[in-house]
């Protein structure tokens, strides 16, 4: 019994007439007829009745149209599914801050290229006002960011918290009489950028100055060689260190991180699979 023998067949039932079906699947109605022949001399039984109604389909026949169904449907979705990788977009941009980009998403992209292999990866690193605006003039499929966002356009899919703390390169007395220099990032919307100054301004400490760096890797340089103090994710500091780490107090110890998409626009399969893996690797709220 083949495959296509089952097609022919599903579509003469449905249809009621060979030449309709024929007209269909772009056959001779002579070929539709022999292949129908074929199936019931394997079967050994009459499949078609034809009568002023049509060609009806006997009580074998609706046997076998119930199989054919499910094996159709089987073979269609294992179909689907092995086009599946090709049928992925062939890019996935997704967007997000310097720190975020540095510390969280090169084990995304790991684990998302790992299972498509095709898809080819691009992270746009902007501020955080700039990313909103890509993605809502379609140049991004997805970013991170830290704050609540107020456009109705955007809908939130990832929520998790980091952990913040406070490192330097030598040991501190007292975390909250602080003289040194503050190294944050020159984007002012930075949150941890912003936290870092709350904090100092929450324990009347008064750094000698404020040094600002453009990226991650700069600010760990500096804080490395004395230069002062900063305030980064936990995650962010790399597996061998010699900081000094330091735990703040609740309201300065955490950042949300969101992830959200145009609630417009349609995710393709990629985005879904990205999204996919980030609940299963940082989320801790799903929506």
């Amino acid at each position: 019994m083949e495959i296509n023998d089952l097609r022919i067949f599903q579509m003469v039932a449905n249809e009621k007439s060979i030449s309709k079906a024929a007209f269909k699947l772009g056959y001779a109605q002579s070929n539709i007829t022999m292949r129908i022949k074929v199936l019931e001399n394997e079967l050994n039984t009459s499949l078609f009745v034809r009568n002023n109604k049509g060609t009806l389909l006997t009580l074998d026949g609706e046997k076998l149209l119930r199989y054919a169904d499910k094996i159709l449907n089987l073979v269609d979705e294992a179909t689907e599914d092995f086009k599946k990788p090709n049928n992925l977009n062939t890019k996935l941009t997704i967007g997000a801050t310097q720190t975020i980009s540095s510390f969280l998403i090169p084990n995304l992209f790991y684990l998302f290229h790992k299972k498509n292999p095709t898809v080819a990866l691009s992270l746009k690193t902007e501020r955080q006002e700039v990313l909103l605006d890509m993605l809502t003039k379609g140049d991004i499929e997805g970013i991170f960011i830290y704050d609540n966002c107020v456009i109705k356009q955007v809908k939130e899919i990832v929520n998790f918290t980091e952990e913040i703390v406070l490192i330097s390169a030598s040991a501190i007395d007292d975390i909250k009489n602080i003289r040194t220099p503050i190294i944050v990032n020159t984007d002012n919307f930075c949150p941890y950028h912003k936290l870092l100054i709350k904090w100092f301004v929450h324990n009347h400490a008064k750094p000698s100055s404020i040094i600002a760096f453009d990226t991650l890797e700069a600010i760990l340089r500096g804080v490395s060689s004395g230069l002062g103090v900063s305030l980064l994710p936990q995650s962010s500091l790399p597996d061998t260190h010699n900081f000094h780490v330091y735990n703040l107090e609740e309201g300065f110890d955490k950042v949300n991180i969101k992830f959200i998409v145009d609630s417009n626009k349609k995710s393709s399969d990629a985005l879904k699979d990205f999204i996919s893996i980030s609940f299963e690797h940082v989320a801790i709220n799903k929506t």
